[in-house]
């Protein structure tokens, strides 16, 4: 008999089926991926290869949308909600080594309402999760965080996120993103002046994020969506519904890349290869800059991938 329980693959820690004589002990191949070469750096401007469908999240069945991993990319979370049934949640799933198919996903206990929860964001040493919510159900959306003390513990009660979301409680804050250093939270917000969704962030200031402000440079009369930083933040991707020459429409992938993590960021261009004339997003990059995480409109559903360049 085994029992799966819900935790994240951070470094040589790792978790998934374990013994129910002893739940606590990690699955022996769950260890980081010893073929990543962590000297190794991608060109952030370089084309990525065309996006293939990660196998064990990329499914007909379900809705798998906005997906964030782990550092070492053995552990995913993303939102989504079976065919015809309208009720998303986050869920998580493992997998041994990169090059592994994930395990089947499961939904993160204590998170999981009778509103809508959509959008993760892990922190790096996997013990805080932000998302999104309409709670209670039919409200606006709002920003959440759950904390645990250990990643084979499980989340704790969810709370608003204090300091960022809007004032107005009738506009919505959404797409949670927090860099890899854990300064900043960078999220979509239709505070004004926009009558739509654009990007924001708030920086950490010792006990809170607070103080939200618009990135202006990459803001448009479209949607702006799902804000995704580089670890260096250095490069920021996020998609669009901007009408741009060369937007093969719906929702499109931008990026814009600055030189220095305290500059602003010089307006967009659009990512091509990873557009198509459905909903594209792009929402994890790996601390490499090598590979891009994301979802896309699939066949039947929206489902995730991934595409690579080289070093």
């Amino acid at each position: 008999m085994t029992l799966r329980v819900t935790c994240v693959v951070l470094g040589a820690i790792g978790c998934g089926s374990v013994t129910a004589s002893n739940p606590t002990e990690p699955r022996d191949a769950m260890a980081s991926d010893a073929s990543v070469d962590a000297t190794v750096i991608c060109d952030p401007m370089a084309p990525f290869k065309a996006p293939v469908a990660v196998p064990g999240v990329a499914t007909d069945a379900t809705v798998e949308l906005a997906p964030r991993l782990s550092a070492d990319e053995l552990t995913i979370y993303f939102w989504g909600e079976p065919q015809g049934n309208p009720d998303s949640n986050i869920y998580v799933a493992h997998r041994a080594k990169r090059t592994d198919p994930f395990d089947d996903p499961m939904p993160v206990p204590s998170i999981d309402t009778t509103a809508l929860e959509n959008d993760p964001a892990i922190s790096s040493d996997g013990n805080t999760l932000w998302f999104t919510s309409n709670r209670p159900t039919g409200k606006v959306y709002h920003l959440y965080v759950a904390t645990r003390a250990t990643s084979l513990a499980q989340f704790g009660a969810p709370g608003l996120v204090d300091g960022v979301n809007a004032a107005d409680t009738t506009q919505s804050d959404v797409q949670p993103f927090v860099t890899a250093d854990g300064s900043e939270l960078w999220f979509a917000s239709s505070r004004p002046p926009s009558q739509l969704s654009d990007i924001w962030h708030a920086s950490w200031n010792g006990t809170s994020f607070a103080n939200p402000v618009q990135e202006v440079a990459v803001s448009s009369a479209g949607d702006d969506f799902n804000p995704t930083l580089s670890a260096d933040r250095l490069t920021l991707y996020f998609s669009s519904t901007r009408a741009a020459t060369g937007a093969p429409g719906g929702f499109d992938v931008w990026r814009s890349h600055r030189s220095v993590a305290s500059d602003g960021f010089p307006a967009p261009s659009l990512v091509d290869e990873l557009n198509t004339t459905g909903r594209d997003y792009a929402t994890w990059l790996s601390p490499d800059n090598c590979r891009i995480y994301g979802s896309r409109t699939g066949a039947v559903n929206d489902d995730v991938f991934m595409a690579t360049r080289q070093p």
